[in-house]
């Protein structure tokens, strides 16, 4: 088994959207926090300064997270605390009967965990595993396996690593380590043999007919 850190796009893409998410849900969260100062009939701050708080918090997060948090190791805890704020802030709603306020804020509790589970696995290194049950390819939400008899061959270079499936298509992601001469044609070798060994389309006709003429 071999393992190769990538680059992969929709992945990366991701990472390099969550500033704005934190910046939405920073505004909305603001927002709503004055919705509720003028629900209250006391129009007092107080009750709104844990909400006011985490939306400042996920702006500034949003505006200043390379700067300040280049690695996104606060990233989870902060999508966990907005999460927990927007159902807080959904059952306060609930008790005061403002059922649209209430619905959106759950439905964004619910989003911002779901978020919290998925960028967790986005902001490891993506890993590309060879192992003799198929190439393992990381996704957002979990791994998927490319069996090998679905692929023509793989090719592994200093720069790619690309899968060549049967039908003309092909995978291609880039390849963010160092790869020794050695380490390459181990890997290479590696994948050539797995295709190989699997039974060729001939070979599983040709026994099919010997079945069908006993």
């Amino acid at each position: 088994m071999y393992t190769v850190t990538v680059k992969i796009e929709g992945m990366d893409r991701r990472r390099r959207n969550t500033g704005l998410v934190h910046a939405i849900l920073g505004f909305f969260l603001l927002i709503k926090s004055f919705d509720l100062y003028h629900y209250l009939e006391s129009r007092s701050l107080v009750p709104t300064l844990p909400f006011l708080l985490v939306g400042a918090l996920s702006l500034f997060y949003a505006f200043f997270r390379t700067r300040f948090d280049p690695a996104a190791r606060h990233n989870a805890a902060l999508r966990l605390l907005q999460s927990i704020t927007f159902f807080s802030f959904g059952f306060l709603m609930l008790r005061m009967g403002k059922n649209i306020d209430y619905i959106s804020l759950f439905i964004w509790g619910f989003l911002t965990l779901l978020l919290f589970f998925s960028e967790k696995r986005i902001f490891k290194d993506t890993i590309i595993t060879l192992a003799e049950s198929g190439v393992l390819v990381p996704g957002s939400y979990r791994d998927h396996l490319v069996a090998w008899p679905s692929l023509e061959s793989v090719v592994v270079r200093h720069d790619f690593i690309t899968l060549f499936h049967k039908g003309k298509k092909y995978l291609q992601y880039q390849v963010l380590q160092d790869l020794s001469e050695l380490e390459l044609v181990k890997m290479n070798a590696f994948c050539k043999e797995q295709i190989e060994r699997q039974p060729s389309p001939v070979n599983n006709d040709s026994a099919a007919e010997r079945e069908a003429n006993r």
